[in-house]
């Protein structure tokens, strides 16, 4: 399992040399591929040759391909990356909808508690609002009790702030760019154990290729809102008007964050890793309530 996140700002060429990555910018620096964790391509003038490519699709590292506003926009997922992903995929395809739907209820239920971890622990009645309407989630969240608690949860964390995807708002570019590295270390996971990325347990866009991971990542976001939250309030009350590389730079720390999942304390990657691995026991037993969430140590 890799530990080392590589961000590329610079024009370079990144080739493959005896299972190490090789990156050429003038001075040539190698890594080995097992030391990586995250790769981060956000110029636009990087030369990848498909060698090394194939390589990485194939190493645990996550790659990610930034597009023109500097926003990570593409995951780089293996095809077959177990060896009985048919199996799987037709466990999958097989989800009845009292399943999906009791899993759905676990993910957010674990979502809203991770929400109100977040809050500032002074501000009693907000934490208790967001347990009461915890308390309410049914099978499916049928009365989208999710929705709500976002209402109520961002008007909390943040004065004068509506979570959309309007760039012009640091706050939200910040919590976006977090969200992209978050999605594609879900993403990254649930190839790993052999699910189809693009059928979901809730989510269902025929346009997204990625409704598991955007299914699976739900409980994971408040460890992006508590960072961005804590790189504003380093900052002070004046908002910078674009994303400043000190903020990227934290947010790709995100894959080492401690956290907590079932009994164990490990990082925020490695708890991706067995979240899907839960969701497959639970696939297998056609049992809900085998799949393990994340929560703040």
């Amino acid at each position: 399992m890799g530990w080392r996140t590589l961000f590329i700002t610079q024009p370079a060429k990144l080739s493959l040399l005896h299972n190490s990555l090789v990156l050429n910018n003038g001075e040539e620096y190698t890594i080995p591929l097992n030391d990586l964790a995250c790769v981060v391509v956000e110029t636009r003038h990087v030369t990848l040759t498909s060698p090394l490519i194939d390589a990485l699709a194939n190493s645990s590292a996550v790659v990610y391909i930034c597009d023109e506003k500097h926003l990570p926009s593409s995951v780089i997922l293996p095809f077959h990356a177990h060896s009985r992903q048919a199996g799987v995929a037709r466990l999958q395809v097989l989800w009845s909808e009292p399943f999906k739907k009791r899993c759905w209820q676990k993910i957010i239920h674990a979502k809203i508690t991770n929400q109100s971890e977040v809050l500032d622990p002074s501000a009693r009645d907000d934490i208790t609002y967001l347990c009461s309407l915890r308390g309410r989630i049914t099978s499916g969240d049928a009365t989208n009790i999710e929705a709500q608690a976002a209402r109520a949860y961002w008007s909390m964390l943040f004065q004068n702030f509506t979570r959309h995807i309007d760039e012009q708002d640091i706050r939200n570019s910040a919590l976006n760019y977090g969200y992209a590295i978050l999605r594609g270390m879900v993403a990254r996971a649930i190839v790993g154990v052999g699910f189809l990325p693009a059928f979901g347990l809730h989510h269902c866009n025929e346009l997204n290729a990625l409704n598991l991971a955007d299914d699976i990542i739900e409980p994971f976001r408040p460890f992006v809102d508590a960072l961005t939250r804590e790189l504003l309030d380093e900052d002070g009350e004046e908002l910078p008007l674009s994303l400043p590389m000190h903020y990227k730079t934290r947010l790709l720390e995100l894959p080492s964050l401690p956290c907590r999942i079932g009994k164990m304390e490990t990082t925020l990657s490695y708890a991706c890793e067995l979240c899907a691995e839960s969701l497959l026991r639970a696939t297998k037993a056609k049992d809900a309530t085998l799949i393990e969430t994340v929560s703040f140590v």
